[in-house]
Parts: C-alpha cells; structure tokens; sequence
C-alpha cells in the first residue's frame, strides 16, 4: 500500500509552485522587514501586492531605521499670493518623493498654525495654535510615520510662562510605552524652572532649575539630544566683556528625566553656526570658521564623565571645492551629523543655498541637493519610528 501511494505521488507530484505560493509572501515579508525604511517607501511602487506588504506595521516595526531626511522649514503658498514660512521634509537622498508623505503635518488637525519645536527618535513635538485666534496653545506630540497624534497637552500656564520658553520631548524606542515633556521656563535672567509632563502619570509636574544662572538661554533652535536617560542641550550665554568685545559662550546642559542630575559642560565651538548630534554612541558638535579657508572643525565627548572634547577632524571647504578664495557672500554652517556614520551636513548659505555633506573617513565633500528657499537653522533630523502608540493614562 505504501509502495503504491509512493508510485502514485512519483507520478503525480503537486502542482510546483502550490507551496512556493503558500511560503512567498512570507519571504517577501522577513526580507522586507530587513530593509531600511527608504527602500521599503520605494517597493511600493512595484506592485499592488507590494504595497500593502511595505505597509504591513508588522513589517515596519522590524525594518532597521536610519536617518531619512531633514524637517525643516520653507515658504509655502497660503492662497491669495501669500507666502509664510511653513513646514516641508526634504528627503536624504535630495530627491524623489518625501519619505514623510504628509510633510506639512496635515493630519495633526484643529489648529491654524502648527511648528516643529524638536524630533526626538521619530517622534516630533509641536507648538500648535489654536482656531480662535487667541493666546491659547498646545504642545502636540505625534508620530510623523504612522500619522497619529499621541498626546494634545495645554501650554502650562503660570505667572512665568512666557514667549521665551521652549519644549523638548523624551522619547526611548527601546521603552516606547512612555514619553516625557520638558518646558523650560525661562527669562533674560536665564532658565528659572523646568515643567515636566509624564505619559505615565498624565500630569504636569514643576522641578526648580538646579543650574547656575549666569543668563543661560535656550533657544528655540538649541540642539537637543535624549542620551543615557538625559537630555543634552546646547546653549548660550553672555559673559564678560573682553577688550570692549561681548562674547558669547556655548555650554552642553544635561538634565536627567528625574531631575536629580543637573550638569553643565563647557563646548569647544564658540560659534552660533554649529551642530550639536549624536552619532554611534558619542556626542559630536562642531562648527566653519567662515574667515580664511573656511574651516570645518568636528569634536567629539570621548570622555563624558570629565566632560573634555577631542577634537575629531578639520578640513577646509573651500580646498575641497577648489576655490581659491572665498567669495563676498560665500557662508557656511554645520548643520547636523549622520546618526550611524561619520557624515557632515553642511549647508552653502551663499546664493546657490546648498546642502552639501562631507565624509570624515573618505575626505570627500558631495553636494546632497538645492535647498531652495528652506531655513537650514531649523532643521530636524528624522528617522522613522512605528513603534505602537502609548497607552492614554488612567
């Protein structure tokens, strides 16, 4: 019986490709969830299969993320010949569709104006103001990859909230059940006290500033990084004048998510037109000396217990371009670091306003894109995230 159910399968085996049928979608989707998130955007347009595989959450939340582009701000036309300053997403590569296919942010709605204030892992807080035309806002945060709005939080109000205060958010995907929110209060007198709200609790909680003063600003463009449970921020402060000259200082600030560990480090980059990132596990700053040859110099926190940065790398733009000399309106700034190679960003503030990027193993400096009329102050560096929205609190 067996021999003949053997002779019998011999002779009529199944159809070839019924268990190839059965298994391929599977291989479609663990091969998939192993490509970066800028090349699953691009197998959408293989076919209609496709699609709805590269948008399978289960498949985006497996698949390795990495820097996808920049937001960043840009004129946009409001009707009636108007142009304001609104926000737009511009793509790594310098080209193609975005990989944020909603860059202005449309699905965060009920409200007339909303800005990016800083993008922590994937997750953006915004500063959105309301319909009715008066004072009142809300800080928003929500997931640019999967469209959703995670918390609508009422401004704090008190006798001290004022237009000189900014937020920075928290965010672990490694704990992507929780979030925080850090408003600092602040006058010309410096950061007076720091409100904090907690997704576990759903509550505003106020934690005095343990920093000395000494006017210590941050401002709305500071670099903010979430690093070994502490945010990171780069600030300025005057000093003393010097020879009749008013120098400004920039300082790294750390602040714990407990508010227990308040730390100041003094940077190297005494200049305003730098980045401050991490990258592999370090922090990086640095900064162009626009004077000259337009130097580029990197450093980075080797050492973050005592605080001392190395200096990682100079080189001269304008050497790398083969210019000879720098011309009239020709201006440089750092813009932000690759969060997973020794890649600069820089951007070419002359009348071309190029973004350029230039590798620091390589030596070689590449021109990304045209930034068009985009703000390079104000950029955000996005990697995606589709980590499961956290739970409302009770």
């Amino acid at each position: 019986m067996e021999k003949r159910k053997k002779e019998e399968e011999e002779e009529n085996p199944p159809a070839a490709g019924s268990l190839w049928d059965d298994l391929l979608p599977e291989i479609h989707r663990e091969i998939l969830s192993r490509v970066p998130y800028r090349s699953l955007c691009r197998f959408k347009c293989v076919s209609t299969a496709w699609l709805a595989l590269c948008a399978d959450p289960a498949v985006r939340r497996r698949s390795p993320q990495t820097l996808t582009g920049f937001f960043c701000y840009s004129q946009v036309d409001v009707g009636g010949g108007r142009r304001h300053y609104g926000v737009s997403f511009l793509n790594l590569s310098g080209w193609g569709r975005p990989m944020v296919d909603d860059p202005s942010l449309s699905f965060v709605r009920g409200y007339r104006h909303v800005t990016p204030i800083h993008c922590c892992s994937g997750i953006l807080i915004c500063y959105c103001w309301k319909f009715d035309m008066s004072d009142e806002a809300d800080f928003v945060v929500c997931n640019p990859a999967t469209k959703e709005i995670w918390a609508a939080l009422p401004v704090p109000q008190n006798e001290m909230m004022t237009r000189l205060n900014t937020a920075r958010l928290c965010f672990d995907p490694a704990i992507p059940c929780r979030f925080k929110v850090f408003v600092f209060v602040q006058s010309f007198a410096g950061v007076q006290r720091v409100e904090v709200y907690s997704s576990d609790t759903g509550q505003w909680t106020s934690v005095g500033s343990a920093w000395s003063s000494e006017n210590l600003m941050i401002a709305e463009e500071s670099g903010c990084v979430y690093f070994n449970g502490s945010l990171h921020l780069a600030v300025c402060h005057p000093v003393v004048k010097v020879v009749d000259w008013e120098v400004v200082i920039r300082s790294m600030v750390t602040f714990d998510t407990e508010g227990e560990t308040w730390r100041r480090i003094r940077m190297p980059d005494t200049s305003n037109n730098g980045f401050f990132g991490l990258s592999q596990g370090r922090l990086y700053t640095g900064h162009v000396e626009n004077e000259g040859r337009c130097r580029l110099l990197v450093w980075v926190l080797e050492d973050h217990a005592s605080g001392l940065w190395t200096l990682k790398c100079t080189a001269s733009i304008l050497e790398l371009l083969g210019s000879p000399c720098r011309a009239p309106n020709e201006f440089y700034q750092a813009v932000a670091i690759h969060p997973d190679c020794n890649l600069i960003f820089l951007e070419d503030a002359g009348q071309e306003a190029l973004l350029m990027s230039y590798n620091m193993d390589t030596g070689k400096l590449d021109i990304v894109c045209s930034l068009g009329d985009r703000w390079a102050q104000r950029f955000h560096p996005y990697i995606p995230c589709f980590v499961e929205k956290p739970p409302v609190p009770q």
